[in-house]
């Protein structure tokens, strides 16, 4: 309790320190500046946060290679940035994304050691607020901002959501309430820079949390920030949404919406199952993959969907433009570098071009080089001519996917395996949208259960049904494996008519892997 009455009350002085701060006058030239930098950037934070900290884990791994500064700032001068990145991978400068949570321990040689996540929290600048991971694949990551980081991001978001006509659209966020602090982060950003929020309706989260949501804004509105209370969605109904966004149309206005996948493709389903016309509405999502699955839905509605790809621990890594589709963004430049390495995904002979992100800037929250996150995808150059291209942000990153596996009863099925069923041939069958189903896997003392999610409010009455359709088309896709078989003879798979599990960041993941049991939701 007073932990957290200590972490609300730095929020709430955090908030003002944060209000008063200046606005910057150029948003484009402060972005513009710092890819014009990148390399020395770079090398600046290599020298400060790295190398003058002896605990830093990469300090260990620079100094276990025999890799100084003077060899890495020659070899970006001659190389260039990637280039040089992808040389200290192969010397062994990385870290999986096991050994940066702690799960596994770092392994180069005859060095060993262990890894924390707050081991590669910046000691340049003193964070004011936290935030935290979902936890998608493992316990959440808290990462600290400061100031200056903050109001980076905030003109960065300024850049990209222009570029998508926010200040010709009214603005409705879905983002989380507190205990998150999402939610007031947009609410705060877009009213520093002119384009305040016109309607937040997030989850309900408890009691407690709505009241201290109030007070923040009070306290922000008592400072001159346009900040709407929230509407809280009932449970599992994202028809208020449909609703006001239809009114809006209605009155010649139209709207950009900004939150996770899922809930974007529940407000376009309940727009078409009341009739309501949304066309134009403009979805701005990020947090899962938009597959062409939920891109079909939201478009079929008349609407327009575009990617944003943030990382917690390393902040926005991309942004869609209005020229790009799916699972497509423009790599922020400013703030990383990419690199990718193949690798198979885990226990499977899939093989996946595994993303390795270089923080830059000086006050990133997260200081790393080489850092996998278990996210892959195909890096190149951009060929569009919108204004994020036109700001610096060349490079781009197309088909983003978080890998992972369902390996129970001795099968590895890869999420794009079964992604087609869970997302076409079940909604195709049955209804629904492709959030309504979710495969999940669960050790359960000594066997492992392998349950297929049905959302109940499709009225599916039938298990058998639903079991047998979604076994055979899995026979069908691995060409007469004997994966449904074992499934069914074992007795370990099993449908059930439940809401899809949400991780702690409100994300539906159509694969969600439990490990040891815990109460059902």
């Amino acid at each position: 309790m007073l932990k957290e009455f200590s972490y609300y009350s730095q929020l709430s002085r955090s908030i003002v320190k944060w209000v008063r701060s200046p606005v910057a006058s150029s948003p484009l030239s402060a972005i513009q500046e710092n890819i014009q930098h990148r390399e020395a950037n770079f090398l600046q934070l290599l020298q400060a946060a790295i190398l003058a900290n002896p605990k830093h884990p990469l300090k260990k791994l620079l100094d276990w290679a025999g890799i100084g500064y003077e060899d890495i700032e020659a070899r970006v001068h001659r190389n260039g940035l990637e280039e040089t990145l992808q040389e200290l991978y192969r010397e062994g400068i990385y870290l999986t994304h096991d050994e940066f949570k702690g799960k596994q321990e770092v392994k180069r040689g005859a060095l060993v050691f262990q890894v924390a996540s707050s081991d590669l929290a910046n000691p340049l600048y003193r964070a004011i607020m936290e935030a935290s991971s979902s936890g998608s694949r493992g316990n959440p990551t808290i990462t600290r901002r400061s100031l200056e980081y903050q109001a980076y991001r905030e003109l960065q978001e300024t850049v990209f959501l222009n570029e998508l006509e926010l200040p010709q659209r009214e603005q409705l966020a879905t983002t989380s309430a507190i205990p998150a602090t999402g939610g007031l982060r947009r609410l705060i950003t877009h009213a520093r820079y002119g384009s305040p929020v016109a309607s937040w309706m997030p989850l309900r989260p408890v009691f407690h949390y709505r009241v201290l949501t109030s007070m923040y804004l009070l306290q922000l509105r008592a400072m001159g920030i346009r900040a709407p209370f929230p509407r809280y969605l009932p449970e599992d109904d994202f028809t208020p949404i449909a609703k006001w966004i239809a009114g809006r149309k209605s009155q010649g206005k139209q709207v950009l919406v900004t939150g996770n996948v899922s809930p974007a493709v529940r407000v376009v389903a309940a727009a078409q199952e009341l009739g309501l016309d949304i066309s134009g509405t403009r979805f701005v999502v990020g947090g899962e993959a938009i597959t062409a699955a939920k891109v079909a839905i939201v478009e079929g509605a008349g609407a327009l969907i575009n990617a944003r790809y943030t990382i917690s621990e390393l902040g926005p890594v991309g942004f869609g433009c209005k020229h790009m589709h799916g699972n497509c963004v423009h790599l922020s430049m400013d703030a990383l570098a990419v690199i990718a390495r193949e690798r198979f995904a885990p226990l499977t002979d899939t093989k996946v071009q595994s993303l390795l992100f270089t923080t830059l800037l000086p006050f990133a929250p997260t200081v790393a080089i080489n850092l996998e996150m278990d996210d892959a995808g195909e890096l190149g150059n951009s060929t569009c001519d919108c204004g994020l291209m036109q700001a610096g942000y060349t490079q781009q990153i197309n088909h983003i996917f978080s890998y992972g596996k369902l390996t129970g009863y001795g099968t590895s099925l890869m999420a794009g395996d079964v992604l087609s069923i869970l997302e076409v041939m079940l909604p195709k069958r049955f209804g629904g949208v492709p959030s309504d189903y979710q495969l999940i896997e669960q050790e359960a003392g000594k066997h492992t259960s392998i349950e297929l999610r049905v959302h109940p409010r499709l009225g599916v009455n039938s298990e058998a049904d639903v079991r047998d359709f979604f076994l055979r088309e899995l026979q069908r896709i691995w060409s007469g494996s004997s994966t449904g078989r074992t499934w069914s003879q074992s007795g370990g798979f099993q449908v059930r008519f439940a809401a899809p599990i949400q991780t702690n960041g409100k994300k539906i993941h159509p694969l969600h892997l439990l490990g040891s049991p815990h109460p059902r939701p």
